[in-house]
């Protein structure tokens, strides 16, 4: 079923390719409306095809939308106007087709085709703000002249320089409206939450803070950030993310003093293109670009210094030569992913103050790279063209360039090596090891999630996305090391063990150690009883009561509960059993009890959610009727660093069960939160989550 579940997650993302079909053909068939219309010919017959593949092709978008959904990468709250608006055009769309079957009904299809198009078009404009952003569709507009402040002898980083990183390279995908990993970038408060991998701080050790690894990452590491197929940060930008963080001004959002003298005025004057001192440009210029398709904004606390970026994929010739009207005061130009070509590229040699430039995936060759001679370029970005050796050579002997990224060109391996003996970190051709000798490998992931096996289990990892690295590990809960098993081939267990892993590799950190424990089912519950009463409804953020009752049977189905957190689907929540105002008790009777040697409970915690761990568990044996003690654990309070996210714990119990053939589990719940400082939350009551017992 898991197998089954990640392919149907895997079908969602082909919606937006779907998507596009039926929008093109309710098109075309309401032009084909107006056409008979105004011609008075009969064109019924294409028409009926039309709107019939119009339906069929908005059911399929929504179902492949709803299985994208099921990623969880949006968020229900943010999908549910677009959901609502898909459901009314899908359910016109089949009105359509039940309308053009109508004798006499003109009138009505008609009516309901443009009801169908209104639908249509907040639907995509829904859509494109989960994808995009809330602003994606806004113009941006500009009413007199904007007052930009000067650099002075303090700044505010956050507000004039981080937010503006954040806002180019990574809200676009951490947004209110597409917030992965369940972490928000515009806005500080947000920031300063953190995500589902935690806070993006290490108040004690900060170079070790989220933030600052991920940034940090060699690119072809699956968590480098920005994703490796996005707009990157340029080494000044990494150094000024990096300032802000190792001197504690992310803690507060305050003024940050500047010395004359001080490395961080110069990183600012580079940032802020204030080497020199231009006019501001023209209000109507920027409202004309702006229609254009070009999005214009303040380069932060410059001297008029402007960022323009093609939203569009169509440029012209005449959209560059208008974009000279700003030569002056344009610093940063991204053009990529647009029809931009070698002809169009003779126009940059009027752009003498542009500091950065993308190219990426567009048109161009070595001719476009001769009119960037003798430019103030920094950065260029020219992945996906078709540039050679020959053109970035000259190029560099021609400009100050200190940063080009060249991946997917036509430079082949002798021209990259060449290139690269120029100096270190000035191409960029897709990898890197200019961190690794300072950088921890990420711990191996074990592919499969349930660790409860019958007869053997077979465990594999998860591909590694630094090559070359060593997997060694142990099974019988030993600390492994470069002397350990090595991982070749997936790992067959036929015992319960408990499985330790590392990653390693010359000239890096070994990772931490990942731990995982399996469990051999050997049938040891022949019953069972939940004594104390669920709760009814578990209330989360999007207003879906879960139901609890009668679920008992998941605590013994050898099962592992689904990744539930806030938001989760009703499906996933009923893989678990929920209490609120009672402890967990359960009775259970067992067979060969003299051969269980633990007992183990899988449990959640999650604060956003109202779960934490219980204060205890304790373990009974029944004899004559009387319940006995056998052993109890007493459950420290975690310290979790993101209230959000859902932590996982197993725990165990070493149990002399010889001669009771009953035992009694009871999870003592907390009730009201723990005064210290991270549960600390003004809450009525708190859970207890509970998805498996294992006798093993």
């Amino acid at each position: 079923m898991e197998t089954l579940f990640e392919i149907v997650k895997y079908l969602g993302k082909f919606h937006p390719l779907v998507l596009h079909l039926p929008i093109g053909s309710l098109l075309m068939t309401f032009l084909l409306v107006v056409i008979s219309k105004l011609q008075k010919s009969s064109l019924e017959k294409a028409i009926r095809i039309g709107v019939d593949f119009s339906f069929f092709g908005a059911l399929t978008a929504t179902i492949l939308g709803y299985f994208l959904s099921l990623n969880d990468t949006y968020g229900i709250e943010n999908l549910k106007p677009h959901l609502f608006a898909g459901l009314i055009t899908l359910f016109l769309t089949f009105s359509l087709c039940i309308s053009h079957r109508l004798q006499g009904k003109e009138n009505l299809f008609i009516s309901l085709f443009v009801m169908t198009l209104i639908a249509l078009s907040i639907t995509g404009h829904k859509g494109a703000m989960i994808t995009h952003g809330e602003d994606y569709l806004a113009p941006e507009a500009f009413f007199g002249e904007p007052q930009i402040e000067k650099l002075k002898d303090s700044i505010h980083l956050y507000e004039k320089v981080v937010s503006v990183i954040f806002e180019d390279k990574c809200v676009s995908c951490h947004n209110a409206s597409k917030s992965k990993n369940n972490l928000r970038l515009d806005s500080y408060d947000l920031m300063m939450r953190g995500g589902n991998l935690g806070s993006l701080f290490d108040t004690d050790q900060p170079e070790k803070g989220l933030l600052v690894k991920y940034i940090s990452l060699p690119m072809e590491d699956k968590l480098h950030m920005p994703p490796k197929n996005k707009a990157q940060l340029s080494d000044n930008e990494k150094w000024l993310l990096n300032h802000w963080v190792n001197s504690g001004a992310y803690r507060k959002s305050t003024y940050t003093k500047i010395d004359d003298e001080d490395l961080l005025k110069n990183q600012l004057i580079s940032f802020l293109g204030l080497e020199k001192k231009v006019k501001q440009a023209r209000g109507d210029v920027l409202v004309k670009l702006v229609a254009m398709g070009f999005r214009v904004n303040p380069n932060a606390i410059g001297d008029n210094f402007l960022k323009a970026k093609f939203v569009k994929t169509k440029l012209k010739s005449e959209h560059i030569k208008f974009l000279t009207k700003i030569k002056q005061q344009l610093v940063e130009l991204d053009l990529s992913n647009s029809s931009f070509n070698d002809e169009m590229a003779s126009t940059l040699v009027d752009f003498q103050n542009l500091r950065v430039l993308r190219l990426d995936r567009t048109a161009i060759s070595d001719k476009a790279l001769s009119y960037l001679y003798g430019t103030e370029l920094k950065v260029l970005n020219i992945c996906n063209t078709s540039v050679t050796f020959s053109g970035v050579s000259s190029l560099l002997k021609f400009t100050k360039l200190k940063k080009v990224y060249a991946w997917n060109t036509a430079i082949k391996d002798e021209g990259k090596t060449q290139l690269s003996a120029l100096g270190s970190g000035l191409i960029n051709f897709g990898t890197s090891n200019l961190f690794s000798e300072k950088l921890s490998l990420r711990a191996p992931e074990v592919n499969s999630f349930n660790n409860i096996f019958d007869d053997s289990i077979y465990v594999s990892f998860e591909k590694h996305q630094v090559k070359n690295i060593k997997i060694r590990y142990t099974t019988d809960g030993s600390e492994p090391n470069k002397n350990s098993t090595l991982y070749k081939d997936p790992i067959k267990l036929n015992n319960s063990s408990i499985l330790k892993a590392k990653s390693i590799k010359e000239g890096w950190l070994d990772s931490e150690t990942n731990e995982v424990m399996f469990f051999k089912n050997d049938n040891y519950v022949i019953g069972y009883k939940v004594k104390s009463k669920t709760n009814d409804n578990y209330t989360i953020s999007h207003k879906v009561d879960f139901s609890f009752n009668g679920n008992e049977s998941v605590l013994f189905d050898n099962k592992k509960g689904a990744r539930v957190y806030k938001g989760t689907s009703i499906e996933d929540a009923r893989t678990w059993m929920g209490f609120a105002k009672n402890d967990f008790v359960a009775e259970v009777k067992i067979r060969d009890s003299e051969k269980v040697n633990f007992i183990t409970l899988s449990m959640l915690e999650n604060l956003d959610m109202k779960a934490i761990f219980p204060k205890r568990i304790e373990i009974y044996g029944k004899s004559n009727d009387r319940w006995l003690p056998i052993n109890q654990l007493e459950i420290d309070l975690q310290d979790h660093p993101d209230d959000r996210k859902s932590y996982f714990k197993e725990f165990t119990l070493a149990v002399n069960l010889e001669g009771y053939n009953e035992v009694k589990i009871v999870a003592v719940n907390h009730f009201k939160f723990p005064k210290a400082p991270v549960y600390d939350r003004k809450r009525k009551y708190s859970w207890i989550f509970i998805d498996e017992v294992i006798f093993w």
